[in-house]
């Protein structure tokens, strides 16, 4: 925690002070009150994954362009009601099965807006239920879209990487993922909500008991669903 603290503590300096673009590590290191060999050792850590650059031949720093690559998705991903909202209507007023808007945390998706199905055997979801993206549809069909170096880590973790890549390229190709999950009986369909940058930043879900779903649904659901997905891109 003290490393992240410390990390927070220069970025923030370089950030408050934007006219001051060039840094030297002993000026942070004065500024902050932390001992020099720390700051090179932070610096180092934060160059190599481009949160900061250094010139090659002054040894300057300045802040990295991948602060505004993470910048524009979270900013993108605090999706307004309006937006997302309609999406789920339109998807659950189709299907009549449960249906779900989910966003990406972190390495979790995070379900933010949901309509659970008036049969008595459902589906149920509830605003704030987390899974660890690549744990399930909602969560797999945005990291199918995601930039390489997150989808690549974050796959590390799976089982089987060589099936969840090969899975993951799958739902790139077709723009949608369907899933289903033995423990509750029912499946998941899964397409990507993009912004008008073309940056995934949601799933939309549609969750259905087994008994209810066919062949002829399964098609007819996957074409709906991509169709209300593609409608509610994401506006500024």
């Amino acid at each position: 925690m003290q490393v992240v603290e410390k990390i927070s503590e220069i970025l923030q300096l370089m950030v408050s002070n934007p006219n001051k673009k060039l840094w030297r590590a002993t000026e942070i290191s004065n500024e902050l009150n932390m001992n020099i060999s720390t700051i090179h050792r932070l610096l180092q850590a934060l160059k190599k994954t481009g949160f900061v650059n250094q010139d090659s031949t002054s040894k300057l720093y300045t802040l990295g362009l991948n602060l505004i690559f993470y910048a524009e998705i979270v900013r993108e991903m605090n999706l307004p009601g309006m937006i997302t909202y309609p999406a789920v209507q339109k998807l659950f007023d189709y299907t009549q099965e449960t249906s779900f808007i989910t966003i990406k945390e972190g390495d979790t998706c995070v379900v933010i807006e949901r309509i659970n199905s008036h049969h008595d055997l459902r589906v149920v979801k509830q605003v704030g239920d987390t899974k660890v993206l690549g744990a399930g549809a909602c969560g797999k069909i945005m990291l199918a879209f995601l930039p390489d170096e997150i989808r690549k880590r974050i796959v590390c973790y799976c089982d089987d990487m060589e099936k969840c890549e090969k899975e993951l390229a799958l739902a790139r190709e077709n723009g949608y993922l369907v899933e289903y999950l033995k423990d509750i009986d029912s499946t998941i369909i899964s397409a990507p909500i993009f912004s008008e940058q073309g940056n995934v930043v949601a799933s939309l879900s549609v969750a259905i008991p087994q008994i209810r779903f066919t062949e002829e649904k399964k098609v007819d659901y996957i074409q709906k669903i991509k169709e209300i997905g593609s409608e509610f891109i994401t506006k500024k």
